[in-house]
């Protein structure tokens, strides 16, 4: 029978594909405690260690290897990220479009509100200060977040300092593992809990790489890896499974960051002469 969790979302079929991906590297133990884990996530998220290895007829360090071999820290590990991406799918709540213009202005005039009220000068600097300290700027962005991420590395790049965001997943990986600690990776995500980019907030954070991340909800566990966290509280909006929520709060404070690096850079390069 086909998992309920197979029926919703794109991020959770994203999740489960991932997994899929490392089931030739299994052993055959291993590859039973994957099956039992795809046929029953839901199941899953609620056992303990020991539990769930009664149930899958496996010892325990089989689970938790299994676990590491499909690209997770532990047992625990893999049952967060499994909610994470559970979660964002049931907070998915759909919209009537009928709603009228005025609805939609104000909901917009909020966000922007929010943005501006949020910023301020000691902030807006120390974020700069890591972007002028930086040999080079490595942007993590992923669906509709990634937009906003090229558009600033765009910028950044046309204003003189190394800088790239890249779109696809395995390069995403890749550049996180060949990051230095004199580069900087700024993060992009509304709800700061997307799997992937909480993968590669990892690979960055195990780097020594400083990380600054652009946010949308408060209490996530991408903030708990960042060096400096800028949040805008950005209104949630979905019809259907579109995702219609605005990113434009985002991009008014990169905005503002790079006009404050252009003139923190144009000091120091003063200053060297």
């Amino acid at each position: 029978m086909k998992d309920d969790l197979f029926q919703k979302g794109d991020s959770m079929q994203s999740f489960i594909k991932r997994l899929l991906q490392h089931r030739d590297q299994l052993s055959q133990l291993e590859k039973q405690v994957l099956d039992y884990i795809i046929r029953q996530p839901q199941r899953i998220t609620n056992l303990k260690l020991d539990e769930a290895a009664k149930e899958m007829f496996v010892s325990t360090a089989t689970i938790t290897r299994t676990c590491k071999k499909l690209g997770f820290q532990g047992y625990q590990d893999f049952k967060l990220q499994l909610l994470l991406y559970s979660r964002e799918d049931n907070q998915v709540e759909s919209h009537d479009l009928s709603a009228n213009l005025a609805f939609h202005t104000k909901r917009y005039e909020k966000d922007i509100r929010e943005v501006l009220n949020r910023i301020n000068e000691e902030d807006l600097n120390k974020a700069a200060s890591m972007l002028v300290q930086a040999r080079h700027v490595e942007w993590f962005g992923v669906g509709h977040s990634y937009s906003v991420c090229w558009d600033a590395s765009k910028k950044l790049l046309l204003l003189g300092k190394s800088s790239i965001a890249r779109i696809d997943w395995d390069d995403l990986r890749s550049s996180a593992s060949n990051l230095q600690k004199d580069d900087l990776a700024i993060f992009v995500s509304y709800s700061g809990e997307t799997l992937h980019i909480l993968e590669y907030a990892h690979i960055v954070k195990n780097q020594g790489t400083p990380i600054l991340s652009i946010v949308g909800t408060p209490s996530n566990h991408l903030s708990d890896l960042s060096d400096f966290v800028f949040y805008t509280p950005i209104e949630h909006f979905y019809y259907k499974d579109v995702d219609l929520c605005s990113r434009a709060p985002f991009q008014i404070f990169l905005d503002l960051l790079l006009l404050e690096y252009q003139r923190k850079h144009g000091e120091s390069s003063s200053a060297s002469k």
